[in-house]
């Protein structure tokens, strides 16, 4: 146990290790060793003199041997106790426990022997987080009594391993008959103890006057320089030296104390140390002028350099914090006299990414995010006009590569989410003021956001990754948020070609999509490929463009048994049933003509696509990936026909009507709805589907209030009567199917 409580940076004077809890190393398993013992044993315990019938002695009956640790154990039972004194036993057997025992492990009940010998055992204090690793120790001890015990008083049956097959007994005398022993009582169950309850006074004692203590030193000491100064007491040299020496002599005395067991102690008297000498240091370039500002922040970079080397050694993530802190404010308290915007992105760059590494090695989350947040932070705040070049992108670019490495490793969303996010609002920002400058310059700053993307992509690869939500909201942004930062760099590449680089992207991820058979990139490959077909066409193109995408990605899953095709498919689908009908639409030119122009040609072509589609929906191959968000898909695209058809023939019937004589198309409208509810009815009746029927009935009523509010008041003459009469009609004609169908139901 005392190897368990070691830390790496520790003291390593501990007691000496002992066992708590020991599995034997045979491979076939406890209750099979056990088995094997017992059959040992019983070779030994066959007459008095613990030899066999063929030494030469007559074989005494078999004595009985209660164990010495509570009642017999119940017959049957796979697990003997050790050490069990015979009732009828001789000097002999006593000489197994004395001081000159015959036991295996020396008579002291251990079957290994002491990893440091007694002579040269230390006694150390034990600090705190050991001591509360001892207390986390005992519970779980405490744990596994509890489970043992139950399992010896419930008689729980364990499963047995088969053994190698015994020689047959040799005959013995008859036994005598022995008591039947009464069961143990059962034990009662009882549960893990509670944690014990967070002690206020302990920790008040312990950390809060410990942070209160510190801050007051460092607070004592900052006021004590000023006053000094004021009142002219000690030269400045004086004062400053006697702030650095205290506060490299109360960081050797916070290294002491973790060396006697106070961790958290000392930790805090190092960041204090650390503090003090910082405060002389920033006082003596700063204040007193005694050093020029930029050796100044050298020399506090060494100090934060020196305070996080002693959090590396004791594994104090808090130090490194503290000392991360001081270094982030080095720059900030002394400003040089001229600004100087590539030595501060530099320092930035250094002390960040250097800070972010060691976090990652140290697995120190809030390390980590300390220091990516001033990397990115600062770096605008100090540095504005340089982040607007090549440098300043490249300066982006690496703090996200370092943060999608990092977090690649260690499960921190946080970060990996939060981070790049920011970092992609500044690369857009950079990168919007260098769109009036030279094209080399600016395609320098786009590669920045191409090495991000690439990374991002190359990590994404891994489908397991992609069931996490953040991961899914990346992958889902990323190609968009790259072709959104090269719309704002707007090179003249893609003035001319807006489709080549979604075109591009699009070929990759369905490339990776088809090799792999990965259904997010090959669905992200189809909508980069809708992406590009948007870019270049017009919209009654656009429609057409994604219809054939939607029959493609159908044949992809059907065909080629990629999956997420069908998913493709409804997507694209849903999509250009709103472009159809509100851009398209609404760009349509007055003077097209009915029935032939681009937009019309788009709504057959939207009509037979999503016909052939819901038609051939079940066939071919189904992944079962997939398979609850496209069970239905056949019925929605047979409604998005259905809808495309009767709002086709609502737009084009009044416009061509309504060309000749304005009643016309007024009427004309109404006599399509009647026609168009009846035919719904019918479809209704065949499929033997009630929703269908319904929605027939409904766009009947619409067409039904439309004549008696509308045509009654504006049609005149014939027009009117035309309208009435076609209502009349198609009310009687579906009247007459209900009651046939009620008729045939009777007959059942």
């Amino acid at each position: 146990m005392g190897y368990a409580v070691r830390r790496r940076g520790r003291s390593r004077a501990l007691p000496h290790p002992h066992v708590v809890f020991q599995l034997p190393r045979d491979t076939t398993g406890i209750l099979a060793d056990a088995a094997r013992r017992r059959r040992r044993d019983d070779r030994h315990r066959r007459g008095a003199g613990r030899r066999r019938p063929g030494d030469g002695q007559r074989a005494h009956p078999v004595r009985t041997r209660p164990a010495r640790d509570g009642a017999p154990r119940a017959a049957g039972r796979a697990v003997r106790l050790r050490d069990e004194l015979p009732a009828d036993g001789r000097a002999s057997d006593r000489a197994r426990l004395d001081s000159r025992s015959g036991h295996p492990g020396g008579g002291h009940d251990r079957h290994h022997g002491l990893r440091i010998p007694f002579r040269q055992r230390v006694a150390s204090p034990v600090s705190d987080e050991q001591h509360d690793a001892l207390q986390r120790l005992e519970r779980r001890v405490e744990v596994l009594e509890q489970v043992v015990r139950r399992l010896l008083a419930s008689g729980a049956a364990a499963e047995r391993i088969a053994a190698a097959p015994a020689p047959p007994p040799l005959p013995a005398p008859p036994r005598r008959a022995q008591p039947t022993p009464d069961p143990a009582p059962e034990s009662p169950l009882s549960s893990s103890p509670p944690p014990p309850a967070a002690d206020f006074e302990q920790w008040f004692g312990q950390r809060g006057l410990l942070v209160v203590g510190v801050l007051a030193l460092l607070t004592a000491a900052g006021f004590f320089l000023k006053y000094a100064f004021d009142r002219g007491w000690i030269a400045p040299v004086v004062r400053s030296l006697l702030a650095i020496v205290a506060g490299i002599a109360l960081g050797a005395w916070g290294e002491a104390r973790i060396r006697g067991g106070l961790r958290r102690y000392g930790a805090a008297m190092i960041g204090a140390g650390g503090g003090l000498a910082y405060l002389g240091l920033w006082a003596a370039a700063g204040p007193y002028g005694l050093l020029e500002r930029r050796i100044g922040v050298l020399l506090l970079a060494a100090c934060t350099i020196v305070v996080t080397l002693l959090a590396l050694r004791h594994e104090i993530e808090g130090l490194a914090i503290w000392a991360l802190a001081g270094a982030y404010l080095a720059p900030i308290l002394l400003p040089p006299p001229t600004p100087n915007p590539e030595a501060f992105l530099g320092y930035l760059e250094v002390i960040g990414l250097g800070t972010g590494l060691l976090a990652y090695t140290m697995s120190w989350r809030r390390a980590f995010d300390l220091a990516l947040a001033g990397y990115f932070l600062l770096a605008p705040a100090g540095a504005a006009r340089l982040l607007s070049s090549a440098v300043g992108c490249w300066f982006l670019a690496a703090g996200a590569l370092l943060t999608l490495h990092v977090t690649r490793r260690r499960a921190w969303p946080e970060a990996r989410v939060g981070f790049l996010v920011l970092a992609w609002v500044l690369l857009a920002v950079a990168i919007a003021g260098m769109s009036d400058g030279p094209e080399p310059r600016l395609w320098l700053a786009v590669a920045a956001a191409f090495a991000i993307a690439a990374l991002l992509w190359w990590q994404e690869l891994d489908l397991n990754r992609l069931r996490a939500p953040d991961e899914a909201l990346l992958f889902v942004v990323n190609p968009f948020v790259l072709l959104g930062l090269v719309a704002m760099a707007d090179p003249k590449l893609l003035d001319r070609e807006p489709a080549l680089l979604p075109g591009l992207l699009a070929a990759v991820y369905l490339g990776v999509g088809w090799a792999r058979r990965a259904t997010p990139h090959l669905v992200m490959g189809f909508a980069l490929a809708a992406w590009a077909v948007a870019a270049q066409g017009s919209p009654p193109t656009v429609v057409v463009g994604w219809t054939a995408l939607a029959l493609a990605g159908l044949a992809a899953e059907q065909l080629g048994g990629r999956p997420g095709g069908r998913l493709a498919a409804l997507g694209l689908a849903l999509l250009a049933f709103p472009c159809l009908f509100g851009v398209a639409l609404w760009s349509r030119p007055s003077d097209a003509t009915t029935f032939s122009d681009a937009w019309a040609l788009a709504l057959y072509g939207y009509v037979a696509g999503t016909a052939l589609a819901a038609r051939r929906w079940n066939a071919g191959v189904k992944h079962p990936g997939t398979a609850r968000w496209t069970a239905r898909g056949e019925e929605l695209l047979w409604v998005l026909c259905g809808a495309a058809v009767f709002a086709g023939g609502s737009v084009e019937l009044p416009r061509y009507f309504g060309e000749r004589a304005p009643l016309a198309g007024d009427l004309a409208l109404s006599v399509f709805w009647l026609v168009y509810a009846a035919a719904i009815v019918r479809i209704g009746f065949q499929r033997d589907r009630k929703d269908v029927r319904s929605a027939g009935l409904a766009v009947a009523a619409g067409a039904g209030l439309k004549i008696v509010l509308y045509d009654l008041s504006n049609l005149e003459a014939l027009y009117r009567i035309a309208s009435f009469f076609a209502l009349a009609l198609i009310a009687l004609a579906v009247a007459y199917a209900y009651n046939r169908r009620a008729a045939s139901s009777r007959d059942v």
